[in-house]
């Protein structure tokens, strides 16, 4: 029997929102409003939902897509390893632990505030490597053909696209993403994928936002770092 409200989310679904709606620091945007210039850390947790529901509606809206990447890496300039690392490991218990979700990538960065005119894309090349074409060295006299390392750019991952956070009135994380479904593929076949775009308004301090997606969840925390006391 189909389910009388198909717009309810799937029970594990339902699950891992309990889980996560119990850990103390999970809230709303408050009052406070951000400012262009200032120093935040992101934390952000992006997994794929593991519930019947997410398999069908990958398989009836993926389509061969190519991602737009962002113009920036981690590790740079722009977005820079967080001094302070990956803090959020208690989210990511919480969504292994429910059964309802498979965690693909936990990011953590450190960077300056811009607008949205100025703010840049980030580059996201994340979770497992998919589609890779190995090549064969064929050197005359080998018993048999030997393959040597895969062409970086031939390579993809179930993640990719861009992303970014930048400043209005409040902080906001906007995502450009493909997710690549997990299906065998014949030879030069181009890789299928969903899109995962959206908009997230945020603000600063310890409450975690979530956006939600029918494939993939994220969860991200963004605090400012020209507030930390030293040391």
């Amino acid at each position: 029997m189909s389910d009388p409200n198909p717009n309810r989310p799937h029970p594990l679904r339902r699950r891992l929102l309990g889980a996560l709606a119990t850990l103390p620091f999970v809230g709303m945007a408050g009052p406070a409003l951000a400012q262009a210039g200032r120093e935040y850390r992101i934390e952000l947790v992006i997994f794929e939902h593991r519930t019947e529901e997410s398999r069908r509606l990958q398989q009836e809206l993926a389509m061969p897509r190519e991602p737009r990447f962002g113009e920036s890496e981690l590790g740079g300039r722009i977005y820079r390893d967080s001094r302070r690392g990956f803090q959020l490991d208690r989210v990511v218990r919480r969504v292994e632990d429910s059964g309802a979700g498979r965690i693909l990538t936990r990011l953590a960065w450190d960077q300056t505030g811009r607008d949205y005119a100025s703010a840049p894309w980030l580059r996201v090349q994340q979770g497992r490597q998919i589609g890779l074409r190995d090549l064969i060295d064929e050197t005359p006299g080998l018993q048999a053909p030997r393959p040597l390392l895969v062409e970086d750019h031939e390579a993809r991952y179930e993640l990719e696209g861009r992303l970014r956070i930048w400043v209005g009135r409040f902080l906001h994380l906007e995502t450009d993403l493909i997710y690549h479904v997990d299906e065998p593929l014949p030879a030069d076949a181009r890789p299928r994928a969903v899109t995962v775009r959206g908009s997230q308004r945020m603000n600063s301090g310890e409450d975690l936002f979530y956006l939600d997606h029918p494939v993939i969840g994220m969860i991200a925390r963004v605090t400012r770092i020209d507030e930390d006391p030293p040391g």
